[in-house]
């Protein structure tokens, strides 16, 4: 019996499919209507054959130009002043910092003529050093955008900027007198400055808050870690120094927490150089097949409702525990071998967790622990700032705003009508509120139905700062002017404060105050700035430095029992068909949907481009008699799903790695 593994691209392929077959040999799946191109000729009768070539040539060139955008008028429009630092056809680059609310990068830009055309990570900063990723690169084609809103919106009528600072400042000092509060509702904000500004808010306005609100969310990890640690923080993970890596429902490599970050120090660990012999070992634990689970030496496919009870029944192997774990449907002898090889890497192993419960996050807590985790492979003392969204936060604010306690909503960087569970009843309460400000740059669910929109900046028009980890800062600087009649966020908070600082000057007062008395070998802080905009960021002695190891006894003292209940409670509700809801490697939270180069991306997993779908496995297809092989002649079956009043209609298609009686669908 022959043992030679066969390799296969596609389900078509594995199971060898006359389509495929006749197909498999030509260079394009689709045949190209040659012949239609050439008029009454044949191509193989033509006698000229450069002329047929050009004429072909000719078509397909043509025809993707044309596709892609219409053929623009350009005027020659010489320079009477030639701004210094241009001299056209020659790139400029400037370094800035691109975050919105879900990812991070320091960044170069490239400019021609003053236009931003290109961006790529920045290599000296030490977090992402270098990296970036599909949604980043494709962010500068938003800039260009002519959904963007052109000036600031009373409802749907345009206002002018003066006129609608002086209404909304008299609106908020009417609702301070009345003693109801006025709520900033954000993304994660990791702008020094802007939080400073909103300080100055908060002084002039009392009773202002602000409530972060992550669309992914984090939650669950803060609750854990102040549960177990008392530090109600996101610690840094450090896969570079890990031996043994397992994922548990954790797409690490493409969108939890740090992907650029964490897919750097993944392939140091995966490397084998004369310096390094072996490479880590990598498990991983999850419920549809994902970037990170592609790559992984040995994988196993579970429910969702059995993460967590992976979770407990890996503990129970390492520590000899007997916390209450259902079976696995013959995944526990697997189980039971991870943990047997764990134990051989204490000091040397990292365990991640991409559920968001506090439970189930408890658990892994506790795992770490045992395997010395805490002080080599995960970093206590520097954490990251991002994902700071609290859901019992977002929960108290929209209880407020119900029973009408809150005078005025400030909207930044989120869309909660779209992407809250509660996105209906949040709109139905936004209107119970005198003053809702939006400072979307679109008209989106959430912005049209606040009483004003005041549209931000692209980030490429504005100054900023960020403070993504402990230690670690960078800037943000304009490389266009605004294309539009925007105004950065920062500014109007400030003006409403009643400082009239730019936001240049305020960002280099706070950096002054609050940076540089932390920097070394600086003559003066015009030169620590200089320094600083050069670079793109700025990181103390420090970054990446770690005192906290946590000890193995320790997990002892920790009460896991109720936790192991809640998890069994949970895995025994799931009935039926369970729903995995997962973020897509190029459109992830979704907040670039409108962005045609991700959405043309290919999903390297599935290959799919453009609109979403429901992805099951091979064979529930059979048995609901889908259409499983999907190519020129036959187009994929469609599924309703429904979640309230909510329903929608997608194509289905079949991804192997999902185990039975689990659908998965692109958040």
């Amino acid at each position: 019996m022959s043992t030679t593994k066969k390799y296969w691209k596609g389900i078509e392929e594995l199971q060898e499919t006359p389509e495929f077959l006749k197909h498999q040999q030509n260079e394009f799946v689709e045949e190209l209507p040659v012949d239609e191109l050439l008029g009454n000729e044949k191509l193989s009768d033509s006698s000229t054959n450069r002329r047929d070539f050009l004429k072909f040539l000719g078509f397909s060139v043509t025809a993707a130009s044309l596709a892609a955008c219409e053929t623009p008028v350009r005027k020659a429009i010489p320079y009477l002043n030639k701004p210094e630092e241009i001299t056209p056809g020659v790139a400029n680059y400037y370094a800035s910092s691109y975050y919105d609310g879900h990812d991070y990068a320091s960044v170069i830009v490239k400019t021609r003529e003053g236009r931003p055309i290109k961006v790529d990570g920045n290599d000296l900063c030490p977090i992402t050093r270098g990296g970036s990723h599909a949604r980043i690169q494709a962010s500068v084609l938003s800039l260009y955008d002519s959904a963007r809103i052109a000036g600031p919106k009373k409802g749907s009528a345009d206002i002018k900027w003066e006129d609608a600072d002086k209404e909304i400042t008299s609106k908020l000092n009417t609702i301070a007198a009345s003693g109801k509060s006025v709520k900033i509702l954000s993304s994660t904000i990791i702008s020094p400055s802007l939080l400073a500004a909103i300080e100055e808010l908060k002084v002039k306005y009392a009773g202002t808050e602000l409530v972060s609100y992550d669309s992914v969310s984090y939650s669950a990890l803060r609750t854990a870690n102040l549960s177990s640690f008392g530090k109600s923080v996101i610690p840094t993970y450090q896969f570079d120094k890990a031996d043994y890596i397992v994922g548990i429902g954790c797409d690490f490599l493409a969108n939890w927490l740090s992907p650029i970050e964490h897919s750097r120090q993944y392939a140091s660990s995966r490397k084998v150089n004369k310096d390094k012999k072996t490479m880590s070992r990598h498990i991983q634990i999850e419920s549809s097949l994902s970037v990170t689970g592609s790559n992984a030496d040995s994988r196993i496919a579970v429910k969702p409702s059995q993460l967590g009870t992976a979770a407990v029944h890996l503990l129970n192997k390492l520590t000899g525990g007997s916390l209450t774990a259902k079976s696995l449907d013959g995944k526990d002898a697997k189980i039971s071998a991870i943990a047997k090889e764990l134990n051989t890497y204490k000091g040397r192993a990292l365990v991640v967790c991409g559920v968001n419960d506090p439970e189930v996050q408890k658990v892994v807590n506790a795992i770490n622990i045992h395997l010395g985790a805490y002080g080599s492979t995960i970093n206590l003392d520097v954490v990251d700032n991002k994902h700071q969204g609290s859901d019992q936060a977002i929960a108290n604010l929209l209880s407020e705003m119900k029973s009408g306690n809150v005078g005025a909503v400030l909207i930044h960087g989120v869309n909660p009508v779209y992407n809250h569970p509660q996105g209906e009843e949040f709109k139905a309460a936004l209107s119970k509120t005198e003053l809702s400000i939006s400072f979307a740059d679109r008209v989106d669910e959430t912005s049209s139905a606040c009483n004003y929109i005041l549209p931000d900046h692209h980030y490429l028009e504005s100054w900023g700062d960020s403070n993504p980890r402990s230690g670690m800062y960078s800037l943000s600087q304009p490389t266009i002017q605004p294309l539009f009649k925007t105004r950065q966020v920062l500014e109007s908070i400030l003006l409403w404060a009643g400082n009239t600082k730019n936001s240049y000057d305020y960002i280099a007062s706070v950096w002054e105050s609050k940076m540089y008395p932390n920097a070394t070998g600086f003559i003066s802080f015009s030169d620590f700035w200089t320094k600083s905009l050069h670079d793109g960021c700025f990181a103390s002695a420090t970054l990446n430095t770690s005192t906290d190891s946590i000890e193995p006894a320790v997990v002892s003292s920790l009460d896991l029992s109720s936790s192991a209940a809640s998890i069994q409670n949970e895995i025994s509700k799931a009935s039926g068909i369970e729903l995995l809801v997962y973020q897509k490697t190029g459109m992830g939270d979704g907040s670039q949907a409108n962005n045609p180069w991700l959405q043309e991306l290919p999903d390297p997993i599935s290959k799919v481009t453009w609109d979403n779908y429901v992805m099951m496995n091979l064979d529930d297809m059979n048995e609901k008699g889908f259409n499983v092989i999907l190519g020129q002649e036959q187009l994929s079956d469609t599924v309703e799903v429904k979640s309230g009043n909510y329903s929608v209609t997608l194509p289905v298609i079949a991804q192997p790695g999902i185990p039975k009686g689990v659908v998965a669908i692109a958040l």
